[in-house]
């Protein structure tokens, strides 16, 4: 049992991780939850300045790296200067994800800072690899220079 938009509902899930909300009362199944839902459950959760919806759409695929599921999941937009879009998942009623123009930023920084500009969750490619290992090189043979230059740790000829 919780509590969905005000209402209690029983949460059922599966051993395929599924969730279907049902009427306690009724045993009314209730998921997909609606649009109208959706926003007052996208409502609930936003803590910035107060700000209108402007629209909510269901997404069944991957929104490029800004939101990768649960799926079926509500994509509701906010008429903020941040173009905020929060995800609420269909099944559950829960809030997946909150994006902003901030996190978008943030996110294309994180892929340039990891090497990965498509995905921007690997961080084991070959590019980074490759720039770890040569980073490592400069700096050992920036070391061995730094020895060299220094003349108590040289050996004197005679």
């Amino acid at each position: 049992m919780r509590s969905l938009d005000g209402e209690a509902v029983t949460e059922i899930q599966l051993i395929d991780g599924s969730v279907s909300l049902h009427d306690p009362a009724t045993g009314r199944k209730l998921s997909p939850i609606s649009a109208e839902t959706a926003k007052s459950v996208a409502l609930r959760a936003w803590t910035g300045p107060r700000t209108t919806i402007e629209s909510a759409r269901l997404v069944d695929e991957p929104v490029g790296t800004e939101f990768r599921g649960p799926f079926p999941a509500w994509q509701v937009t906010y008429g903020d200067e941040a173009s905020t879009r929060i995800y609420v998942d269909a099944s559950s009623g829960t809030v997946g994800a909150a994006r902003s123009d901030t996190w978008r930023l943030f996110d294309f920084i994180w892929g340039l800072h990891i090497m990965d500009w498509t995905q921007r969750d690997r961080i084991n490619s070959w590019w980074l690899l490759l720039f770890g290992i040569g980073g490592t090189v400069m700096a050992l043979s920036g070391f061995v220079l730094l020895a060299n230059r220094m003349p108590r740790l040289r050996v004197r000829k005679r």
